[in-house]
């Protein structure tokens, strides 16, 4: 789900994490308390959900992560800023 998330940035379709945040909250009953799909991600961080990829990549080209995500993971972004 992240994935598609990611892609739905990437090709300007939601035009911010938070949209997405609210669509999975509100629409699909994501847990409100973990914030929705994007800020659980920066919890867990992108390197992390990389390496929690990795076993699915083998199925095709929709399970392999998007340009986004590996540039996140290469300099420790996130889809939100922090507030540090």
């Amino acid at each position: 789900m992240l994935l598609e998330a990611t892609r739905a940035l990437e090709d300007n379709v939601a035009r911010d994490p938070r949209d997405i945040d609210l669509g999975m909250i509100f629409g699909l009953g994501f847990p409100p308390f973990k914030g929705g799909l994007m800020f659980w991600a920066d919890t867990v961080g992108a390197a992390q959900v990389l390496e929690m990829l990795k076993p699915w990549e083998d199925l095709g080209p929709r399970m392999q992560p998007t340009q986004m995500l590996l540039d996140m993971a290469s300099r420790g972004g996130t889809f939100y800023p922090s507030n540090s």
